[in-house]
């Protein structure tokens, strides 16, 4: 719908407010957003949980005010490095504004998570998915980015009513310090991807071209419909039931069951995606989107590794192991970002899918380094 509305240039610049929203939300989200789905499905009583909500909402404050105020700072220190030519300040402020409100309806989802009570999860995706959309469809063009960055503020509204009522007792500090602890690999993965994703923007249109960009955006993607399909199936329906039976013989049964669910279908499906990518990649966008064989292959089989690296990643979420998640972040979107800018020749899309393959396969052996020394 962007490249009909705007062409590639608007797809990237989009991309840009996305992971400047995902670096001030994320910080929260992706730490203590599920920690409070592992505590909550090994809390036994309502109330526990109701108490952990609250917690997490408290904490995911604390953590993501302070990065959406240096959002801010920096895009108006180095305005060319984080808003580029396309990008007004006032966007930028506004996106850093709506990754802050978005903990808010984040920190529910995994609040119902936690309760596996997947068909208000449903609602509250389908529900933002269709004012995204209306948004893309109907937002003047000339307000067509602030629109659709106001647009992911609308789930906040919905989660006001579900967190209606007084707030209750305080948990015990132990559920408390549990849950803090999963501040340190939120910062890591909600800062350090992000970040991460921006360098890889910048130095491919640096070293290439802004289209080029575009092309990576869209084999990401059109290969984030599969990945994003088996993170969904690892946090909504196995994360929870790794959770309840850490410290039992059901914990390694649940894995090799997410193992069975996720993976063979996932390569499956890429295979598929890459074997019709022309047709794909024109329907989705322009015949300006028409990459090799090659590249395609070497990013989806990227795609493929690292879905696998997530499988051990969310063993070690259930387990706490939260040191483990915070240092095995390096080894993700940043090597892949450091490896782009290391790399001595000519950087081409097909280079850049087998570092993007290179990166993913060290983090995956980190990943399950680290699920078997804790074991």
């Amino acid at each position: 719908m962007l490249t009909l509305r705007g062409g590639s240039e608007l797809v990237a610049y989009w991309a840009q407010l996305g992971s400047i929203i995902e670096i001030v939300a994320g910080v929260a989200l992706a730490g203590v957003g599920t920690g409070i789905s592992v505590l909550v499905a090994q809390a036994e009583r309502a109330e526990r949980q109701r108490e952990l909500l609250h917690e997490s909402l408290r904490l995911g404050f604390i953590v993501s005010v302070p990065m959406m105020l240096i959002v801010i700072a920096v895009s108006l220190a180095f305005p060319e490095r984080v808003a580029g030519e396309g990008l007004s300040q006032a966007l930028i402020a506004l996106a850093a504004a709506v990754g802050c409100v978005a903990v808010v309806p984040g920190m529910l989802n995994g609040y119902w998570q936690g309760q596996q009570r997947r068909g208000l999860m449903l609602a509250l995706s389908a529900g933002t998915a269709a004012a995204v959309l209306a948004v893309a469809l109907a937002a003047p063009h000339s307000h067509l980015l602030a629109s659709l960055a106001l647009a992911q503020v609308l789930p906040a509204l919905a989660a006001v009513f579900a967190l209606r009522g007084g707030r209750p007792g305080a948990a015990p500090a132990a559920d408390y310090g549990s849950l803090k602890r999963y501040i340190l690999p939120g910062v890591a993965i909600g800062l350090l991807t992000p970040l991460a994703t921006l360098a890889v923007r910048d130095i491919v249109s640096a070293q290439m071209s802004w289209h080029d960009v575009a092309l990576i955006q869209a084999l990401w993607r059109v290969s984030d419909w599969v990945a994003s399909v088996a993170a969904g199936v690892m946090a909504v329906y196995f994360l929870p039931r790794l959770s309840a039976a850490h410290g039992t013989p059901r914990f390694a049964a649940e894995l090799k069951r997410a193992v069975l669910a996720t993976l063979l279908p996932s390569a499956l499906a890429l295979a598929a995606l890459g074997l019709g990518q022309r047709g794909v990649f024109a329907a989705l966008y322009d015949e300006s989107f028409a990459m090799s064989d090659a590249a395609v292959s070497l990013f989806f089989a990227g795609t493929l590794v690292r879905i696998a690296s997530w499988l051990p990643l969310y063993a070690l979420y259930a387990m706490r192991r939260t040191g483990a998640i915070a240092v095995g972040e390096f080894l993700s979107m940043p090597l892949f970002a450091a490896l782009l800018a290391a790399h001595p020749g000519r950087l081409t899309l097909e280079w850049a899918g087998a570092l993007w393959l290179a990166a993913y396969t060290g983090y995956a052996f980190f990943n399950l380094w680290a699920v078997r020394r804790a074991a």
